[in-house]
């Protein structure tokens, strides 16, 4: 049990004394009306944002907050009133102790909707303090494990919230990471960074407010694979080699579930193609990550890496939008905003997975 296990008690019990001392129907109209009113910022903040503003930074992210802030504040009060009248009808029917246990109970209840929620929606951003603590707490975890999925509208608001340039991996809370395995030794690692360093691409796509910067790895003659999420948005592409070969590319293939896309080079590389291992492999596996970091400067980066976990993800598709499960790695490297779509390779020189998300 951490801080946010004791924070969600504390709320329930404030709730259960509010819910005890209002009744069910006082209760319900009260809390509900926030509730409607937090569904309804986190629908409407972001798009408010876009409209005042062509800042996706903090400065968006503050006017989402402020709109979710102000209509859960406006429902709650709305429902207050609304919710006087029927506790006034409830007193009169002598419902009593039944309406204020069933008070109790619902403000509990209530509680724990909006604390998953706000933990799912916070759990998305780049807080990376917050997010441990959210990934910690056992309380949030079993509400997450217990409920559906968190509603679509909430996909979006996520992404807008996340400033870490890596998509969402999980729709609600963020899977808590296992003990940490063993890294390869640097003679291991070095095989696998020396059979794919010459054929990891760097990717360029000017788009709406600036540069997408990503990774990718040549996968046949004049093939490369990279993230969806890299290309996304954007109608010129470039792929540039470790050797300074800059070569324009078109997207033929994009599947925004699994955040892949497929580039099509308008002339060859001089880099061999690497070939794809389609084995499944377990914890402790070695191999390598490569990849650009997105600071600019054009360096290949590449760091020894071991499988962690492999499992099931169900998150969102790049947009925020759509649920959908992906089979993933969970690896123990180095991985910063840029080397997205860069290959996960084994010492054999096969790729094993394509990076697309890193813990915060």
């Amino acid at each position: 049990m951490n801080i946010v296990d004791l924070a969600f008690l504390v709320l329930a019990t404030l709730t259960a004394v509010r819910g005890y001392r209002r009744g069910l129907l006082g209760l319900v109209f009260e809390l509900g009306g926030g509730f409607s009113g937090l569904i309804a910022g986190v629908a409407l903040g972001p798009r408010i944002a876009d409209a005042v503003t062509d800042s996706a930074g903090l400065t968006g992210v503050m006017i989402s907050l402020l709109t979710v802030f102000v209509l859960l504040t406006v429902g709650q009060t709305l429902g207050y009133i609304v919710g006087q009248r029927f506790a006034g009808a409830a007193h009169k029917v002598k419902l009593g102790k039944l309406n204020q246990g069933l008070g109790a109970l619902g403000g509990v209840v209530l509680a724990a909707l909006t604390f998953w929620l706000i933990g799912s929606l916070v759990a998305s951003s780049s807080m990376r303090p917050v997010n441990r603590a959210l990934s910690g707490s056992i309380i949030l975890q079993a509400l997450d494990d217990s409920l559906p999925p968190p509603p679509n509208v909430l996909g979006y608001f996520s992404q807008y919230l996340n400033t870490s340039g890596f998509p969402q991996v999980f729709a609600g809370l963020p899977r808590p990471i296992g003990p940490p395995v063993d890294l390869p030794n640097q003679r291991t690692a070095r095989r696998a960074i020396d059979a794919a360093a010459p054929s990891t691409v760097r990717v360029t796509v000017p788009a709406c407010g600036g540069t997408q910067l990503g990774s990718g790895w040549i996968a046949s003659d004049g093939v490369v694979v990279t993230n969806a999420h890299v290309v996304a948005g954007g109608a010129e592409v470039t792929v540039q080699s470790q050797a300074d070969e800059t070569v324009s590319a078109t997207v033929v293939r994009f599947d925004p579930d699994s955040d892949v896309a497929v580039l099509r080079l308008a002339e060859g590389i001089s880099a061999p193609p690497l070939r794809l291992e389609t084995a499944a492999f377990e914890r402790g596996q070695p191999g390598a990550t490569l990849g650009y970091p997105g600071d600019g400067n054009g360096r290949l980066d590449a760091d020894p890496a071991a499988i962690q976990d492999r499992y099931d993800a169900r998150g969102k598709d790049i947009y925020g939008r759509n649920d959908v499960t992906r089979e993933v790695y969970e690896l123990r490297s180095q991985v910063t905003q840029g080397e997205s779509g860069g290959p996960f390779v084994l010492p054999n020189g096969r790729v094993a997975g394509v990076v697309f998300a890193a813990s915060t």
